[in-house]
């Protein structure tokens, strides 16, 4: 919702906000099962009650917030997200050992961000049975995620950062900079230093 979807929100945000409270009265099990059911609506319907879910069931949510259809969204009580943010059709967003994500960021189509990683110490158990450990995900302000990056858990991503298609992010972005491959590592700057067009075809094609 960038733009003239910024302008809807604020025509709409009464009415949102009067929709949010109705399902407030929603014991929480339901809330979730309408977050699935909401895949069936027309597109501007699904991601309007998408929004006021979100608003119910996140610690914290802005405003003007897109939720693609198709995104699996695991603990979003322990998910903090700003305000004008898009998460594209078909994410994963698992927020179990929390996740912070700021303003002004959007996050691409198929990408998966998951803030948990399994353990194999017990070695009685299975793998998939031995514990596992949280550690939180901060992405901040004005980043953009393109489709299809894996975003692993204890990594932040600094403000005014991409992360190109298809990286996986295991260790943090400084803020700034355009990340790229498996694993993910900074190549360029793209601080407010360079001129604007200057990107590299190569820069701009990896990130759509």
């Amino acid at each position: 919702m960038k733009g003239r979807g910024r302008d809807a929100f604020s025509r709409f945000r009464p009415l949102l906000r009067v929709m949010e409270k109705l399902l407030g009265l929603l014991p929480r099990p339901l809330q979730k099962w309408l977050w699935t059911l909401s895949d069936l609506l027309p597109d501007l319907p699904g991601m309007a009650l998408r929004y006021c879910l979100l608003r119910r069931l996140a610690h914290r949510c802005g405003d003007n917030v897109l939720i693609g259809r198709a995104v699996e969204l695991r603990y979003p009580e322990r998910l903090s997200i700003g305000s004008n943010v898009s998460i594209h059709k078909q994410c994963y967003v698992d927020a179990y050992g929390g996740l912070t994500i700021d303003d002004e960021v959007s996050i691409a189509h198929q990408t998966s961000i998951v803030s948990f990683q399994h353990t194999w110490n017990d070695e009685s158990l299975t793998i998939r049975d031995n514990p596992v450990v949280g550690a939180a995900i901060s992405i901040g302000r004005d980043v953009w995620i393109g489709c299809g990056c894996r975003i692993l858990s204890g990594v932040s991503i600094g403000n005014r950062s991409v992360v190109a298609a298809g990286a996986v992010v295991t260790k943090s972005v400084p803020a700034g900079m355009l990340a790229v491959g498996i694993p993910a590592r900074p190549v360029k700057s793209i601080g407010c230093t360079e001129r604007a067009g200057e990107s590299s075809v190569a820069g701009t094609a990896a990130v759509e």
